[in-house]
């Protein structure tokens, strides 16, 4: 027989012979070509240690893919925890640097109020001299205008003069 066969091959062979054996009368044996069945059984001893070392090869290839796969897997999962060890770094950033912006804000804001109530007082003392200074001269300006009109009235009632006024520098 040739070497070619699997050992599935093999086996199948040897079914055929026994199914295909002949029966002995009056009993449940059956006679075989014992020769084929050793040839059989010697090919089966040959190609067996090739399919042992073909399953050895199928078990070592699929342990170096999951040794492989879990190295990878491991090198992924470092990778996902600096990344997130990254994005916390990132994100405790952008928490500080909001605190501070809320911060300045909430300084600038309350500075710009003092500056405001301080602007509006000084305006306003501004605006109460102003006021002062008006209404002094406006009191003025009446007191002025009456004695304007309280001098016409009393040139208009009293009699005429018949000497001229004395110019300035005279």
């Amino acid at each position: 027989m040739e070497n070619s066969y699997s050992i599935e091959d093999l086996i199948e062979m040897l079914e055929d012979i026994i199914h295909d054996a002949t029966r002995v009368p009056f009993g449940k044996r059956s006679m075989v070509d014992v020769d084929k069945i050793n040839d059989i059984v010697s090919d089966m001893r040959m190609v067996l240690p090739m399919e042992i070392q073909q399953a050895q090869k199928v078990v070592s290839d699929k342990n170096s893919i999951i040794s492989e796969a879990k190295r990878e897997a491991e090198s992924i999962i470092r990778k996902a925890e600096q990344r997130r060890a990254e994005l916390i770094e990132e994100n405790d950033v952008m928490k500080e640097a909001r605190r501070r912006a809320t911060e300045i804000i909430s300084s600038a804001q309350s500075r710009c109020t003092d500056l405001r109530a301080s602007t509006n007082d000084f305006a306003d003392k501004m605006l109460l001299r102003v006021e002062e200074l008006l209404t002094t001269d406006l009191n003025n300006l009446k007191l002025l205008r009456s004695n304007i009109n309280s001098n016409n009235n009393i040139q208009t009632a009293a009699p005429q003069m018949t000497q001229p006024l004395d110019k300035p520098g005279e």
